[in-house]
């Protein structure tokens, strides 16, 4: 697993590798939060992709970070794919947001098999943010060389930065800047560190982030499979689309997938029409 690439240029950084096979956790049923991971989206085209690969392609996102404080540190690049466990009866807030297409997965399968992570999120007065925003600090602003015995307490740093966020924070929705709750997304990441191509950088440095430097990184991703959640069929449990005519072009998606029929009509069987489950809320 290759975490980090040189993210300074007075450091450098080594490659981070796991060792060990890990256990395969026993089913797990969740009480309180979905027993799927959902990933959403506002454009068909982009479910149809994902159909059309059986796999969900990660895609570089930035990452505010000013809620740190740390200067000369206010954003990161490095690519992802976010699901959530929101259960359907609460998901009507989200889906405002995010779109009504998506495809649910599995929990227990994508947990143990692409190593997905529910993200931190941080309250930055807490004493947990004082203590990370120090050891932080001191790396990021040292001018020494990191020393062998240090990397692996700065790919840790790092690697638990991609997993953070506020727990809230004044955010641009319509035309208004409003307090935003991040913590109702329930956010569980993926981030492709395994068998990452050495051509790009997983960490994008703050002085080199643009939106077009953005998407060409992730149009790279796209030609490296290797990244991407390749998932299962049975893995799928549902697809969700907005409406009715939305119903039958998915269909129409599905039917030209080259499979076999009994599992393009299991999967026909798996969609949900999100405005049935989502209609009472707002």
């Amino acid at each position: 697993n290759r975490w980090l690439e040189d993210y300074g240029e007075e450091k450098q950084f080594m490659e981070f590798s796991l060792t060990g096979t890990p256990e395969i956790a026993p089913k797990l049923y969740w009480h309180n939060s979905a027993n799927v991971l959902c990933n959403y989206m506002k454009k068909p085209e982009f479910l149809e992709i994902i159909l059309k690969n059986q796999a969900i392609i990660p895609r570089y996102v930035i990452e505010p970070l000013d809620y740190w404080n740390i200067e000369g540190l206010k954003r990161i690049a490095f690519p992802m794919t976010c699901f959530c466990d929101i259960p359907f009866s609460k998901v009507g807030n989200h889906m405002t947001l995010y779109g009504r297409y998506g495809i649910a997965l599995d929990k227990q399968q994508i947990i143990n098999k692409f190593k997905v992570q529910p993200i931190h999120y941080m309250n930055p007065q807490s004493p947990l943010s004082d203590d990370f925003k120090e050891a932080f600090t001191h790396y990021f602003r040292s001018d020494k060389r990191v020393h062998d015995e240090d990397k692996i307490l700065l790919n840790y740093l790092l690697s638990t930065l991609m997993y953070m966020k506020p727990i809230s924070s004044p955010e641009k929705i319509g035309d208004d800047i409003k307090p935003y709750i991040f913590q109702d997304e329930c956010e569980w990441r993926y981030i492709p560190t395994t068998n990452f191509p050495k051509s790009i950088p997983l960490l994008i440095k703050e002085d080199q982030i643009s939106e077009k430097g953005k998407n060409a990184y992730s149009d790279v991703l796209v030609r490296h499979p290797e990244t991407w959640i390749k998932f299962e069929w049975r893995d799928v449990k549902y697809i969700i689309v907005p409406d009715e005519p939305a119903l039958n072009q998915i269909i129409d998606v599905i039917k030209e997938l080259k499979l076999e029929e009994s599992i393009k009509y299991l999967l026909i069987s798996k969609i949900e029409i999100s405005s049935r489950f989502s209609e009472d809320l707002t």
